[in-house]
């Protein structure tokens, strides 16, 4: 069988449990940030599992407590894949395992606390790249560094500091100094000023600042935020965003912030990878839905270039992107003494592809043209867990090849759908079910992520047609209310 069509979660003996793990909170991708914003994040997404290894005879997700919510949820997804999914504990995983065939865990991230808890707690194993490579990699600060020190050709990350957070204020108004000395030197001074302020363990734009000059003001965007605040000077900003920042922080964990230029760019594709079998297989470059004003990423979907000239630089540098990437990986288990051929896993890279005055800074510092690294997601994304649940939903094989065909037949998120607060989530999942059922005979999907308002989408197949299904779905509800 081929490396392409065989399920990413196979193993030498049939699985009894298989087990999907959404860490997104504490002890994941937010393992350094405070207990609020893991509160608010876990709220919102802590229901979306789509990396679930289907193939086990019985399918869980792990949840501290299955609520009601969760139950009726869960059996919305089974109903859609035709497999019983059940919510599962620590305690009572615990207490199924099998010494014969452990069970296997998926969790969204594989970070050390992580990997500790599913393989020395539950007894179960783990899957994703090792959590030792992880850090490395998902820690801005650690990855900022790895990259310099490995110094590879095609992508660089922007001109950057790392500084204690109490510290952030004075080291980035010198910073900023030294990127006004840069400008007026390279001729460029009418080059947009800003900076991206990032608490080394941000993830999904929590913990970060955007700031950046708009005329005589100095606009300020709080983790990812559409609507800026207007500071009056870089030093009334600076401070702000600090004590912001600090105030999402666990300083006790990682008390560090990366400082970047802000680049101008053209556009920020990001781009996933499968590893397995010593290998790595490209699911190539997604798009990145962004309100105006805001770099975070609020949905995903299958890359369609915006303009001839992005067209050509997907083109020209997609697959130096692959390249670039497995390198990375190879070198970064290598660092951590990890056999490569052992690996199995998924990572991303969020890149940002340099505009034209962009590459005119770079030929007047005398650089090699190059883009840009924004960060490494050694994880399950946005795109690749709702493309899994595509292929779970189509009652596919959980593998490379169904992940590339759900991406060619098209696929798009939207993590925050909004309807009127006097319509029912649950009735908008209901209805969503129904149309849904009579869509996919069409090659059509609409499945409903997160059950809240705003609600979590996935649509695949004709997205306008979804879309437009949904929106017909809403009005029609809407009537009904008096």
């Amino acid at each position: 069988m081929s490396l392409l069509t065989t399920s990413i979660f196979a193993s030498h003996v049939q699985r009894t449990i298989g087990v999907g793990f959404h860490n997104v909170g504490s002890g994941g991708v937010l393992r350094a940030s405070n207990t609020e914003v893991v509160k608010n994040v876990e709220a919102h997404y802590g229901a979306r599992c789509g990396h679930i290894p289907l193939n086990a005879e019985k399918t869980c997700v792990l949840v501290p407590a299955p609520t009601a919510d969760i139950q009726a949820h869960l059996a919305y997804l089974s109903q859609l894949v035709g497999k019983d999914i059940r919510a599962i504990t620590a305690e009572e995983l615990r207490r199924e395992r099998s010494q014969a065939a452990p069970a296997l865990v998926v969790p969204y991230i594989n970070v050390p606390e992580a990997e500790e808890q599913i393989q020395t707690y539950l007894g179960a194993q783990s899957w994703g790249l090792p959590g030792q490579m992880v850090t490395i990699l998902k820690n801005k600060a650690h990855f900022h560094q790895l990259l310099d020190e490995l110094d590879l050709d095609g992508f660089r990350v922007p001109d950057y500091r790392i500084v204690n957070v109490v510290d952030l204020t004075n080291e980035a108004l010198d910073f900023l100094d030294a990127i006004e000395q840069m400008l007026k030197k390279a001729s460029l001074m009418h080059y947009p000023l800003g900076m991206m302020i990032r608490t080394a363990e941000s993830d999904g734009n929590y913990g970060c600042r955007l700031l950046y000059e708009k005329g005589t003001s100095v606009m300020l965007v709080p983790s990812g935020a559409v609507k800026p605040t207007r500071c009056t000077s870089w030093h009334e900003a600076l401070v702000t965003a600090q004590n912001h920042l600090a105030t999402t922080m666990n300083q006790e964990k990682e008390a560090r912030v990366v400082i970047s230029r802000l680049l101008k760019l053209v556009d920020s594709p990001g781009m996933s990878v499968v590893i397995m079998g010593g290998q790595i297989e490209s699911l190539r470059w997604n798009g990145q839905l962004q309100d105006t004003g805001s770099k975070a990423c609020v949905g995903t979907s299958t890359y369609r270039p915006k303009d001839p000239y992005v067209a050509y630089l997907q083109r020209d540098y997609e697959d130096q992107a692959v390249a670039f990437f497995e390198t990375l990986l190879r070198k970064t288990a290598q660092r951590c003494g990890i056999d490569f051929s052992t690996l199995q896993g998924v990572a991303n890279l969020d890149l940002m592809l340099a505009g034209p005055l962009e590459r005119q800074l770079q030929k007047k510092r005398g650089q090699k043209p190059a883009h840009y690294i924004a960060e490494c997601n050694p994880r399950w994304t946005n795109y690749t867990d709702a493309i899994m649940t595509v292929i779970g939903v189509n009652r596919q094989e959980q593998s490379i090849s169904s992940m590339r065909t759900v991406i060619q037949e098209g696929i798009a998120t939207m993590d925050k759908y909004h309807f009127p607060v006097e319509i029912d989530p649950r009735e908008v999942r209901d209805c969503i079910f129904q149309r849904d059922d009579r869509l996919k005979c069409e090659g059509t999907r609409v499945i409903c992520r997160m059950l809240d308002n705003p609600m979590g989408l996935i649509f695949a197949g004709d997205l306008e047609r979804g879309q437009q299904e949904v929106a017909a779905i809403v009005r029609q509800l809407g009537q009904k209310r008096p």
